[in-house]
């Protein structure tokens, strides 16, 4: 078997509250036998991106990798840094062109095999936990937010993240409601998308403190490590952090300097399906438990992250998007599994295994003309003290 074709399709929807564009990448890498595989970079949250990442498909990886056995996985995600790395770094964009042809490759591997990724990988449960994100919406007043997690609670959700980094006194009287909205039972997360200072981060870690949050992620920039290491020390709420965290390196050098509580690789970010798996391990060896990171991914990064969350026993819940509307994890699926909406995927507060080989999902390619990717205006035109450190 041989690689013969590698496709990139950028894709884009509006998301209606707050309007603004939601950006995707997916891949498909074909072989002569006729068995294809789906992977997806994340390109989400807003950024114009995807063009990129398919620059770096087209340009490099389809051309190094056409002729190659899609089954020597390894060999070729070395390939693919072998020529990369050295000039693109091993960050952002090239991290995740890698991480797309790679999980496509395992889904091929799957068919192959006649098996689910996750018991290609070992297989430690059939299902996991889910939480819900919210909104990152300050456009709206507060019973919108309410509205949006009830929904979340009703259709079996065992937790829900709520999204912050409007003001000081916002932020803590929406967790304050949201704690009293689902009880003293439900999960809560925190979610600060490195939006605070230094000193803030710390103020606001105190002042969540008495809501009980399962976690406090991103308070600062992940390239400010120095506060990133104080807070991770001194914080009474279990620092989380990793989405944007490319390589098992990179997540080495966290737990070296003692980093985060929590680790919450993505699969379509850190390098693929066995780098994700390759940092749950090595973060259990050091007691730091992971919740994989599914923020914005289509029906793909879905997928490729809950096989890694069943394959290790150091991932004990995963994150799905809480928003009732997803036409890329929906829409493109011929059988959309992961639709809460629909009663079809959340069973006891859990999601169960997909049980079809490869990835266990079957795309719709014709629902693709529906998505088209414009440039337009992004997640920070909405949104600009998000990542910026400015509250």
């Amino acid at each position: 078997m041989k690689i013969r074709d590698i496709k990139t399709y950028p894709l884009m929807y509006m998301k209606p509250s707050p309007k603004l564009p939601r950006t995707f990448i997916l891949v498909k890498v074909e072989t002569d036998e006729g068995i294809f595989g789906w992977g997806e970079a994340s390109s989400a949250y807003g950024h114009s991106f995807p063009m990129v990442v398919k620059e770096i498909i087209d340009g490099t990886f389809k051309r190094i990798l056409v002729g190659e056995d899609p089954l020597q996985i390894e060999r070729l995600v070395t390939k693919m840094r072998t020529y990369i790395w050295g000039y693109l770094g091993s960050n952002g964009v090239s991290c995740q062109a890698i991480s797309a042809v790679e999980i496509a490759l395992w889904d091929i591997l799957g068919k192959v095999a006649g098996l689910p990724v996750y018991k290609l990988l070992g297989a430690d449960k059939d299902r996991v936990k889910v939480y819900a994100t919210g909104a990152a919406n300050f456009t709206v007043d507060y019973d919108w937010h309410m509205e949006f997690f009830e929904r979340n609670l009703r259709e079996g959700y065992t937790g829900v993240k709520v999204r912050v980094g409007k003001s000081k006194d916002w932020d803590e009287e929406f967790v304050r409601r949201v704690r009293e909205l689902v009880g003293p039972d439900i999960n809560v997360m925190i979610d600060a998308y490195m939006t605070y200072k230094p000193d803030t981060a710390i103020e606001m870690a105190n002042r969540f403190a008495p809501y009980k949050p399962y976690f406090y992620e991103e308070p600062l920039s992940q390239y400010d490590l120095s506060s990133l290491e104080r807070i991770s020390r001194i914080s009474p709420v279990p620092i989380a952090l990793g989405e944007r965290v490319c390589s098992l390196y990179a997540f080495k050098e966290l737990v070296e300097r003692k980093i985060g509580n929590i680790f919450q690789p993505d699969a379509t970010i850190v390098g693929g399906i066995k780098e994700c798996l390759a940092v749950c391990t090595m973060a259990e060896a050091f007691s730091i438990p992971c919740i994989p990171h599914i923020g914005g991914c289509a029906a793909v990064g879905y997928a490729a992250n809950l096989h890694v969350a069943l394959a290790s026993r150091n991932v004990s819940m995963l994150e799905l998007d809480g928003a009732d509307y997803q036409p890329m994890r929906d829409e493109i699926l011929v059988d959309p599994i992961f639709d809460a909406t629909n009663g079809g995927v959340l069973k006891d507060g859990t999601i169960h295994a997909p049980e079809k080989p490869g990835l266990g999902i079957d795309i719709n390619e014709e629902a693709f003309e529906k998505f088209p990717y414009t440039r337009g205006i992004t997640y920070n035109d909405v949104f600009p003290q998000y990542g910026a450190g400015i509250v």
